[in-house]
């Protein structure tokens, strides 16, 4: 019996796209898109910032050393966060699902993305739990970020069901016992959770 869902946000809730950055970072780097994207891919700073070893400044220090960011935090905080859309239909299924079972949102994520998601979309207050990798030190697919959030939701992992569009973070949640599928779309999603008894059949 499922007693909790757990939902990662970044291509199964909202969609995100790091050439947004690029196209609007012009008037304030000096560094070209490319080396950006590059930048942002590949840095240890920006693993460090979503683990939780860097603060949002200090993450701002790195990056505009880096990138030649000549703005204030303000300016980098909103250029770094707007990169999201919504994906209406997985949303929607969230709300379907609030008051049937306890829901989680289990990310890897950093302070500024966070502050800005919520600050933006209401669907975010339909978690009760928000399992976040800058907030607690590690980050999926490491075990220790799922027996974290299985403990704040108070389930053993058979009791928990995860979705995730990336293969190592199913793959991390199935290796602690907990059942999880990959994200493809919100249809198959919704059979998945069906077959489950989550939600009911149309």
């Amino acid at each position: 019996m499922i007693r909790a869902v757990f939902f990662d946000l970044g291509k199964v809730l909202l969609d995100f796209d790091w050439e947004a950055v690029c196209k609007n970072a012009g008037a304030w780097c000096d560094t070209d898109p490319v080396r950006m994207v590059r930048w942002i891919a590949t840095s240890n700073h920006t693993q460090d910032y979503e683990s939780g070893r860097l603060t949002s400044h200090r993450f701002f220090e790195h990056a505009r050393e880096a990138l030649g960011f000549r703005g204030r935090f303000e300016d980098f905080a909103e250029l770094w966060s707007d990169i999201f859309t919504e994906i209406p239909e997985t949303i929607a299924l969230v709300r379907q699902l609030k008051g049937r079972v306890p829901l989680a949102l289990l990310s890897n994520t950093n302070e500024m993305h966070i502050d800005w998601v919520t600050g933006r979309w209401d669907f975010m207050r339909l978690f009760d739990n928000l399992v976040l990798s800058f907030r607690e030190g590690c980050a999926k697919p490491e075990p220790e970020i799922y027996r974290r959030a299985l403990a704040k939701m108070a389930v053993k992992p058979a009791e928990a069901f995860f979705v995730d569009d990336r293969p190592e973070n199913v793959a991390g949640a199935l290796a602690v016992g907990m059942d999880a599928v990959p994200f493809t779309d919100a249809a198959a999603l919704r059979a998945a959770l069906v077959a489950r008894g989550v939600l009911p059949r149309m």
